[in-house]
């Protein structure tokens, strides 16, 4: 079975292990439900069947020793009241027991039909007796009634109390019997969950052993080799053989330490062979450089023609430079003598540029003084542009208190026109009181004409306001101009600074370039003096070079190099 299990795929390997798992899982789902649906029926019975019967009955036992207490009761009523309340209690309890009676009679099986039918036919019995004894009592037989009571019903009692018993025995018995199937089956299921979870385990572990053993045991071999052929150990064998993706993998990685080795053979011979000046060496095993390896001898083969071609051209330059050597050596000395006439001239030229230097420097100094006068000038001027907006805001204040006066004044035309009515109905008012209110209209004539003189004032302050607003919005336009007038001289002193700054960089930089074309002048003049004497070092070197170039094409001819340039192609 190992066997067949390596030959399968990892996939298929993976597959068996996870099938495993979800069969156990499946197993110990199905034996997991089987086991609590037994467990449920057990304890449902008890819930359901049992324990109601137990209460049933208790409650019966209880009813009828209420029933025989208010039996008693009536019997012994003192008063008519307590008669009527005990034959009211009594009649609700012998209904609640025919009520529980039929109740418990509904919820019994076959077996518990017996229980049921005595219980009934002794419970008949006792309300014939009762029947009976409530005869007595109401003929006002008490003894006769209470004889019976104690008697035949008391007999009766014992009788149903001992039904009641049985019922709860029997009904006890069964739930003791229904507990202790449930703790039988809990047992069960756990030591048959724990033998199958084991089994499982178990089973589980061995395919986990198995196939992880068989991805390991490759993949380590594999590894192994990968970390011997990172190290440069190409001397490696892999002896892992099988279907699986691991197999496949090992044969690959057998093929590709085999044709490594051969490549790195082959070009161990191909450096050698240049090494000894053999440049027209080619691989002995183009067939291995396939797919990526390919360009490895592409390049190789590169290597060699450059070198070739680069051979090739040196000893064909060695013979033009021999040529351009003494070339060279006529044309320095004719470069030394115009050398000494450039120095003459550059001198010359020097002592011009001093001169406009100094100009330059001037026109400099003359334009930063000019930018500073503007820079103040547009402070100030920046200042006065200040005071005027804020002129401009106090001007719009007055204006805003000005219409809050001419809202006052309204308000005082109103009372003087209110004042004015109220004068007038007081005059009236004096002269329909005759004599008696001539006092009062004179009070009125007065409030009158201080009404008028009220509304004259309010009209005169009016006008003055109305003037005084005009005059302050014309105010206000003659600021709004002078502003805006100052804003523009504000920005055409900035534009103006802003050019006299520009104008004392440019003149600044003329200076600074004029000073660097001094020492320009200057140091062609060095060089002018240093290339004569360099000329006539370059004709006794050109001499030394005709001798070294013959030297070199003596070495190149030691190669071994192909007739003509190549170029390699993939």
């Amino acid at each position: 079975m190992i066997h067949c299990i390596k030959n399968l795929k990892i996939r298929l390997k993976l597959y068996i292990l996870i099938g495993v798992a979800l069969l156990g899982m499946l197993i110990i789902s199905g034996m997991s439900f089987f086991l609590m649906g037994r467990m449920n029926d057990v304890t449902s019975d008890i819930a359901t069947s049992w324990l109601p019967s137990v209460d049933a009955a208790r409650e019966l036992s209880t009813t009828i020793s209420n029933v025989r207490l208010n039996e008693l009761e009536y019997i012994t009523a003192g008063s008519d009241s307590e008669e009527e309340t005990s034959l009211r209690f009594l009649q609700n309890e012998i209904e609640r027991m025919d009520a529980l009676l039929a109740a418990y009679g509904d919820m019994i099986d076959e077996e518990e039909r017996n229980f049921y039918n005595n219980a009934s036919n002794l419970w008949t019995q006792y309300q014939a007796a009762e029947e009976e004894m409530m005869a007595f009592a109401e003929q006002g037989r008490p003894e006769s009634a209470r004889a019976i009571l104690d008697g035949e019903c008391a007999a009766l009692f014992s009788s149903l109390n001992s039904a009641f018993d049985d019922i709860i025995a029997y009904n006890t018995k069964g739930s003791d019997d229904a507990a202790a199937e449930s703790a039988s089956l809990y047992r069960t299921a756990i030591l048959t969950m724990a033998a199958v979870v084991i089994a499982i385990i178990l089973v589980g572990v061995f395919f986990s052993f198995v196939i992880i053993r068989l991805i390991k045991i490759p993949i380590s071999e594999i590894q192994n080799a990968a970390i011997k052929m990172a190290e440069g150990d190409l001397n490696v064998k892999i002896s892992y053989t099988s279907k699986d993706e691991l197999g496949v993998l090992a044969v690959q990685v057998g093929r590709l330490i085999h044709k490594l080795q051969l490549i790195i053979e082959d070009e161990n011979q191909f450096l050698a062979k240049m090494a000894e000046g053999d440049f027209t060496v080619d691989s002995a095993c183009e067939e291995v450089y396939t797919g990526g390896f390919y360009p490895l001898l592409v390049s190789f083969r590169g290597i060699a023609d450059k070198l070739n071609d680069t051979m090739l051209q040196i000893s064909q330059s060695s013979a033009q430079v021999a040529g351009g050597a003494d070339q060279v050596s006529n044309g320095s000395q004719a470069l030394a003598q115009g050398a000494t006439e450039q120095a003459s001239s550059v001198q010359e030229l020097a002592a011009t540029i001093d001169v406009i230097s100094n100009k330059v420097n001037q026109n400099a100094d003359s334009a930063r003084q000019a930018s500073k006068a503007a820079d103040a000038v547009s402070v100030k001027m920046n200042v006065s542009k200040e005071k005027m907006q804020q002129m401009t805001h106090a001007m719009g204040d007055i204006s805003s208190c000005s219409s809050e006066i001419s809202k006052i004044m309204k308000i005082i035309e109103d009372i003087a026109f209110q004042t004015n009515i109220l004068a007038l109905n007081a005059a009236v008012e004096a002269a329909r009181a005759g004599a008696a209110g001539k006092g009062f209209a004179v009070v009125a004539d007065e409030v009158r004409n201080l009404a008028n003189k009220s509304t004259e004032a309010s009209e005169n302050i009016a006008a003055l306001i109305a003037n005084s607003l005009q005059a302050i919005e014309n105010g206000t336009q003659i600021a709004d101009d002078t502003a805006q007038s100052l804003i523009q001289a504000v920005s055409d002193v900035n534009e103006m600074a802003g050019i006299i700054e520009q104008i004392s960089e440019a003149s600044s930089d003329q200076a600074d370039s004029i000073a660097q074309l001094t020492v320009g002048i200057d140091q062609i003049s060095n060089v002018v003096q240093t290339n004569s004497a360099t000329a006539e070092e370059s004709a006794a070197a050109s001499e030394e070079l005709s001798s070294q170039s013959q030297l070199m094409k003596n070495l190149v001819e030691r190669f071994q190099l192909k007739s003509a340039p190549s170029k390699c192609s993939r």
